[in-house]
């Protein structure tokens, strides 16, 4: 670039900054576009197109979900949940009341994972009592404790509550407490539950009969107000006594999935002579003000309850209500620097050399190493032995396909019915679990593409130890790439310009992070879509026909920065990727008819009327009207159907039907298969519109094939839906009928087949499209 242009574009970045701090003040959006928002409990309460599905065990006794275009979790019997990309097995019931799914961070376009995990995170630096010294780096370590919850275990903002310094008194807390863990009704039972404490810690002496009169001395936790005087008495801080009984009542309503972490110390660290020392640590000297009477009223209210207690303050070895986790053992200290606290620091590397989803916590504290060599941390609890969280944050990632390695060649369980195409790359891992260490192992490239599965070749040289793994995409190859045409904007010019950086003007090796080829054109007409950043986000102006001729036309993505804009136009790329895929031979789509029928309301059972014409439907919006989706297999040959919503406003791509890989083939030859009699498996269709939407479009997409595909590589997430809690399903090993084992290198060329069918629905409110 010439240097005349840098200065160019140094004034606009200027002015641009300016304009946008003027400008974000003003609520503005584009009043032809539809934003891609979370969705909200049954009813319709975003601007998003909404398909629901019905499930009814009997005719006149419906029971109702509310399945967003894209609020990727549904509801399963009796409360538990299940995401519903993870489909291994045939679809469950369904239930009314899912949670709304919030405004938060952008996720990985290829993992959608469930987010049964909830934290109470506390860090104190600033203390208001003069008398207690500041600390440098517990607030740090607070923040750096949500990043990893957010970014590496997928934990939704509002399942995490953060108070830190004047915002952490006492009060703050234990109402933090009761609010957001124990009365929160979005916990259920056996749901993981994090505390997680950075600050002083401190000791005093127990007055008489505190705890049966059995301790010497009280640990204690200083909050922000420790130490204060409130109403005639002195804060004292959380003392173990109160942390034991909350935790125990907490433990009744939800479960045993505990885990308390404290990053602090009750006693000072002694140094090489035997004298106390401050410097960079997390105690505090007791006050020597406090008085029975200020522990007696700072107990918490049930704390009179009888808890079964066996140890000395936190260090309860026997506890069944949870598990803690100790910065330092008794009589030893914990330390910060300004990098933050040493055991915080040694917790979160820990997750940069272990597999946490088969770890447990004793043998996590058994390995961690802590710089100095003076603090030993320690794991106490009956359940210490258990998996980090009870496993609940490490969920199977669907993005992952089995791999078997057959001579000298790897067959992988993802052939073109997934959109696997000659020279498609594959990275290789040990595991397909998410939230968990899992390197790559080695690079592969496809060699030969059969319909469900296909066989790659290793690119990398070095020595592979593993006969079978877990792949997923890293580039897809595809053909053509997906074109973007950025438009220029005053108001968020910086972003535009990093945004232009971050996409290429021709085809490179290197794939976008959902393994689509992306790259920038100069002119929109050149362009799939066009984009244009503004303070709120990301607007998104489609130019593919088949997307705008049928849904509105531009969308708005809520984005932070520049990493969520490449997010948000990969999410577009692998949509428009699957949306377009077909075999053109088309070996099976004229010889399956899918149809769409209304439900008698009555029977459950499909009215005759094909409502599908030419591969389109035009439904009036009506609410109370269910749909099913038959299908009719013509063929010599029994199918395995796979059908998907694809909402073109969300870019979300989910499952309305996947067959049960352990049953025969469901789509039997010369037989007809209905997906909506409200039977488990087979659940009614109803769509919606939001208050004073005219209109919207989806496309019902049907993969068919002759032999089994687990299809969770083609579920995709909204860029800005949230994962809602779910039950936490058994990790999957590699089983024989995924893994291949034992398979031999089939004959050339496979007599697999698959095809695709898609039909675009369109909702019309009052029985007018409004273009």
């Amino acid at each position: 670039m010439r240097s005349t242009d840098i200065g160019k574009y140094r004034i606009y970045f200027f002015i641009g900054g300016v304009i946008s701090r003027l400008w974000s003040r003003v609520n503005w959006s584009a009043p032809i576009s539809r934003e891609l928002t979370p969705s909200c409990f049954l009813y319709v309460n975003c601007r998003t197109h909404s398909l629901r599905i019905i499930e009814n065990t009997r005719p006149g006794d419906a029971r109702i979900e509310q399945l967003q275009l894209n609020a990727p979790w549904r509801e399963a019997p009796g409360g538990d949940r299940v995401p519903s990309n993870h489909n291994s097995s045939p679809q469950k019931s369904r239930q009314a009341n899912l949670r709304p799914a919030l405004n938060t961070h952008l996720l990985p376009i290829s993992v959608l994972m469930s987010s049964s995990v909830f934290a109470l995170i506390i860090g104190v630096d600033q203390y208001k009592s003069s008398k207690i010294w500041n600390l440098s780096s517990c607030v740090d370590d607070a923040l750096k404790m949500k990043r990893w919850l957010m970014n590496d275990l997928d934990v939704p903002r509002d399942h995490i509550c953060m108070l830190v310094d004047s915002k952490a008194t006492k009060g703050a807390i234990e109402d933090a407490f009761m609010s957001h863990l124990v009365n929160n009704p979005s916990i259920q039972t056996g749901d993981s539950i994090i505390i997680y404490f950075a600050g002083h810690g401190s000791s005093a002496v127990a007055p008489d009969g505190w705890q049966n009169g059995r301790p010497l001395h009280v640990d204690i936790l200083c909050p922000y107000d420790h130490g204060t005087r409130v109403r005639g008495n002195r804060v004292p801080g959380l003392t173990d006594w109160s942390m034991q009984a909350m935790i125990h009542e907490l433990s009744e309503a939800k479960g045993d999935n505990i885990t308390l972490i404290l990053d602090c110390s009750f006693s000072p660290v002694r140094s090489r002579s035997g004298t106390g020392t401050r410097i960079n640590t997390r105690w505090a000297p007791s006050a020597t003000k406090l008085t029975p009477d200020d522990l007696y009223a700072g107990l918490w209210r049930g704390a009179g309850r009888k808890v079964s207690l066996s140890g000395h303050g936190f260090y309860q070895e026997a506890a069944s209500s949870h598990v803690t986790i100790l910065a330092c053992n008794q009589g030893e200290g914990a330390a910060e620097d300004k990098e933050g606290g040493r055991f915080t620091m040694a917790f979160l590397k820990a997750k940069d050399t272990k597999s946490f989803h088969e770890t447990s916590y004793d043998q996590l504290l058994g390995d961690l190493a802590i710089h100095g060599g003076e603090q030993h941390p320690a794991c106490v609890g009956k359940n210490k032995d258990r998996i980090l969280f009870h496993g609940t944050p490490f969920k199977p990632d669907n993005c992952y396909v089995p791999a078997l390695f057959v001579d000298k060649e790897v067959r992988i369980a993802a052939g073109a019915i997934h959109g696997v195409v000659e020279s498609t790359e594959f990275s290789l891992h040990k595991h397909n679990v998410h939230g968990s260490l899992n390197p790559v192992i080695a690079t592969l490239q496809v060699s030969a593409v059969h319909s469900t599965w296909s066989l790659a070749k290793i690119k990398s040289q070095s020595p592979i130890s593993i006969t079978e793994g877990w792949v997923r995409v890293t580039r897809w190859n595809n053909r053509t790439p997906f074109k973007v045409h950025l438009k220029k904007t005053c108001l968020s010019l910086q972003r535009w310009w990093k945004l232009r950086r971050k996409l290429p003007e021709e085809p490179q090796r290197e794939a976008t992070p959902g393994g689509c080829s992306v790259v920038r054109v100069s002119k929109a007409k050149q362009a799939h879509i066009s984009v244009q950043n503004h303070p709120d986000g990301l607007s998104i102006q489609r130019h593919d026909s088949l997307i705008s001729d049928n849904c509105p036309q531009i969308v708005q993505v809520d984005t932070r920065h520049t990493l969520d804009d490449v997010k948000a136009i990969d999410a577009a790329a692998n949509f428009h990727l699957h949306l377009h895929r077909k075999n053109s031979k088309a070996p099976l789509c004229k010889r399956v008819a899918m149809r769409l029928h209304r439900l008698d309301g009555e029977s459950w059972s499909p009215v005759e009327e094909n409502l599908l014409e030419d591969g389109k439907a035009m439904l009036t919006l009506d609410d109370s009207t269910l749909y099913a989706v038959s299908l009719e297999n013509a063929s010599d040959v029994d199918l395995w159907p796979y059908l998907f919503w694809m909402d073109a406003t969300g870019y979300a791509i989910r499952p309305v039907f996947l067959p049960d890989p352990a049953a025969a083939p469901p789509l039997k030859k010369g037989g007809q298969l209905t997906i909506g009699t409200g039977n488990i498996g087979s659940e009614a269709l109803a769509f919606t519109l939001n208050d004073g939407e005219p209109y919207n479009s989806g496309f019902l997409k049907l993969f068919l094939s002759t032999a089994y595909a687990p299809m969770g590589l083609v579920e995709q997430g909204s860029p800005t839906s949230v994962p809602q809690p779910t039950e936490p399903p058994p990790v999957p090993s590699m089983s024989p009928s995924l893994s291949m084992a034992g398979a031999e290198k089939p004959e050339m060329p496979s007599k697999e087949l698959w095809d695709a069918v898609m039909a675009c629905i369109t909702i019309v409110r009052g029985g007018v499209k409004s273009v």
